[in-house]
């Protein structure tokens, strides 16, 4: 088992006065939710934004592939698959519906290094597969460029690793990783998302903890080794961390520094990384490792603070301690938290029901109810059980398990507000993941009275927000 000792940041050579100034403007983003950073192997700053919580599994979105690789690394070394052989061998059942020939000559590495010929992420049309079935939807598609001259960045790609390793071993990545990973680092992970077929997703759907970042960054820093036992095959990781792929026509400094297997070159050290800033960070020549997620609409701009800030604060030699500077850290990172929706908080209404027209998430009517510190939104369905509410709190946030048109329910945190005299926002964000919805209420529109909008609305489905008019 992997444990993270803890110390303070000058016995790591890292000035706590540097990780306030550091914290300071991380907190200005909108918005982390939890953070871990690790010198010499020991963590020297962890925090997470209240309601946010250290026990949480958290969604990592594209930072679920860097695991992928590291499954695809041990199945070589365990002589399941050389990174050579070709796509279609693992899938000859397929071969007819091939249509490109230039599909076949996809390999492995291909895949691995988001090189397979596709000029976009294929994820659009596997999707769209009539059988529901990634694999040929894959398999079926027109490659625009010859495998291993251009880089995509391809979701596709990576779920056909993932195919591949069930197919090899009769496993799903994340049960192929439960003894080979998970367990020997004391990691329990959350779900991993699957296919219609039952296949992990592979290039997202991965949940886990903060910690679980943590040390999967620092066993990446110690060269794939837990206590002198190899986990992952160190040839395979300097291969995976090192620049495969030329990626420099894209805009963004750290999106051009080149790309590994599933693993991102960045302008210091190498990174996995996710939507909306899911990050694991290694710096081998500084010997940190860092975990990150958040709810950021710019990524660019923790990696930048991460650069700007961080970076000259690294010593090589342990630093005084700094009593006073050490207490402002950690009373700092005890008031992490996300606040409130602003706005009034005066209770303006009684009971209102709205009935829905016809739409696919099966909703036929919400209700608003009002107590004296906090509002009720029940969602009705057609089906009776997948009845939902969710309660908001006026100048704090309640805790519910919602899930509405999800896969499935998280735990949602939710703050209510008047915007104006007959516009209330109930603000509401799952905390297992960076979904945030905002549910705006208006008792004075006849058409449309109740409008949700979400973040990272491209990973999940959205209600149809038309409306009859109320029921009084």
């Amino acid at each position: 088992m992997m444990n993270l000792p803890r110390t303070t940041p000058e016995s790591v050579g890292i000035s706590s006065g540097a990780l306030v100034s550091m914290l300071r403007k991380l907190n200005a983003l909108d918005s982390l939710n939890g953070i871990m950073l690790l010198r010499h192997g020991k963590v020297c700053l962890e925090g997470w934004w209240k309601p946010y919580a250290p026990e949480l599994p958290h969604g990592l979105f594209s930072l679920s592939k860097s695991f992928v690789s590291v499954a695809v690394g041990i199945a070589r070394a365990e002589k399941y698959l050389s990174l050579d052989d070709k796509l279609i061998s693992f899938f000859p059942e397929y071969e007819k519906d091939v249509t490109d020939p230039k599909m076949k000559e996809v390999t492995l590495r291909h895949l691995l290094t988001m090189t397979s010929g596709h000029e976009v992420c294929a994820k659009d049309l596997m999707i769209r597969d009539p059988d529901d079935d990634w694999t040929h939807g894959f398999l079926a598609s027109r490659l625009s460029r010859k495998p291993g001259a251009f880089f995509a960045y391809n979701s596709g790609a990576t779920y056909m690793l993932a195919a591949i390793i069930l197919k090899l071993t009769g496993q799903n990545v994340r049960e192929y990783l439960m003894p080979r990973l998970f367990e020997p680092m004391g990691i329990i992970p959350g779900i991993w998302e699957t296919c219609p077929k039952g296949i992990n997703c592979g290039g997202h759907g991965l949940y886990l903890k903060t910690e679980d970042i943590a040390k999967f960054a620092q066993l990446l820093l110690n060269r794939g080794k837990l206590n002198g036992k190899s986990l992952v095959p160190e040839d395979y990781l300097a291969e995976a961390t090192r620049k495969q792929s030329d990626n420099s026509m894209n805009q963004l400094p750290d999106w051009k520094c080149g790309y590994g297997y599933q693993f991102w070159i960045s302008r210091h050290g190498y990174r996995g990384d996710g939507a909306s800033g899911q990050y694991l960070i290694v710096l081998p020549e500084e010997d940190v490792a860092i975990a990150v997620n958040s709810c950021l609409g710019n990524m660019a701009r923790i990696l930048d603070i991460f650069w700007d800030t961080l970076l000259p604060a690294l010593q090589d030699a342990p630093l005084p301690e700094d009593s006073g500077k050490h207490r402002e850290l950690g009373k700092l990172l005890s008031s992490l938290a996300i606040p409130p929706v602003r706005g009034d908080w005066v209770k303006r209404r009684s009971a209102v029901r709205y009935e829905f027209e016809p739409n696919a998430a099966g909703i036929t009517a919400c209700s608003v109810e009002f107590g004296e510190k906090e509002c009720a939104l029940t969602f009705f369905n057609t089906n009776p059980r997948k009845t939902e509410q969710l309660r908001a709190g006026f100048g704090f946030h309640c805790l519910n398990t919602f899930r509405l048109s999800d896969v499935f329910a998280h735990p949602t945190a939710a703050s209510a507000a008047w915007m104006e005299d007959d516009v209330l926002e109930i603000h509401a964000f799952c905390c297992d993941t960076t979904f945030r919805d905002v549910y705006r209420i208006d008792f004075n529109d006849p058409l449309t009275p109740v409008i949700r909008t979400s973040t990272c609305s491209t990973f999940r489905p959205l209600l149809c927000p038309l409306f009859r008019k109320p029921e009084l």
